[in-house]
């Protein structure tokens, strides 16, 4: 009978390991699902090619995945997952410095919001503006382009300063600067 007991106590401590680890890879899972777009989309802004930031995207998961086994803080798990992915795209950027992309693309890359069948005359103003806009970013600090699209993304201030590793006011007055030289240009 002792053996039972111990087989018995055996298969729970198996089963809790095994929902714990179901857990973990469902919280790892619904993040990917929630963000792995947008997280490309930043890096994508920031000059990364699309191929390397796709790679940057699946090692900021498999690092979350590492984190969430080790014990690793679960608070604003988002934020953190764009602080990994910026961290890694940097690296990435200062050992191949050579190798440089535009951080805009000139050709619309299919948002969700234009007409199915634009006209003629509706293509040619969306470039337009997209010129516009494409070089009043490029007169922006690198620190409030960063500070922008990351608020873009959906981002609170306080995620923003994770991220970047700066201050919360110091993002506020980038995000602030930044769209005042963004409306006098544009």
């Amino acid at each position: 009978m002792a053996q039972s007991e111990s087989i018995a106590f055996a298969s729970a401590g198996w089963k809790a390991e095994l929902s714990g680890e179901t857990v973990l890879r469902r919280t790892v899972l619904d993040h990917y699902d929630q963000d792995a777009l947008q997280i490309l989309r930043y890096l994508v802004f920031l000059g990364v090619d699309k191929e390397s930031a796709q790679d940057i995207v699946q090692e900021a998961f498999l690092k979350l995945h590492s984190h969430l086994l080790a014990g690793g803080e679960r608070t604003n798990l988002r934020a953190w997952l764009y602080r990994v992915a910026h961290n890694l795209a940097r690296t990435s950027q200062t050992s191949f410095r050579a190798k440089r992309t535009d951080p805009l693309p000139e050709q619309p890359t299919g948002s969700d919001f234009e007409a199915p069948n634009p006209s003629p005359e509706d293509q040619l103003l969306a470039q337009e503006r997209q010129h516009r806009l494409r070089q009043a970013l490029a007169q922006l600090s690198r620190s409030q382009r960063e500070c922008i699209v990351l608020r873009t993304q959906g981002l609170k201030y306080r995620e923003i300063a994770d991220i970047l590793a700066l201050s919360v006011s110091t993002v506020g007055e980038n995000i602030q600067r930044g769209l005042e030289r963004l409306r006098e240009t544009v």
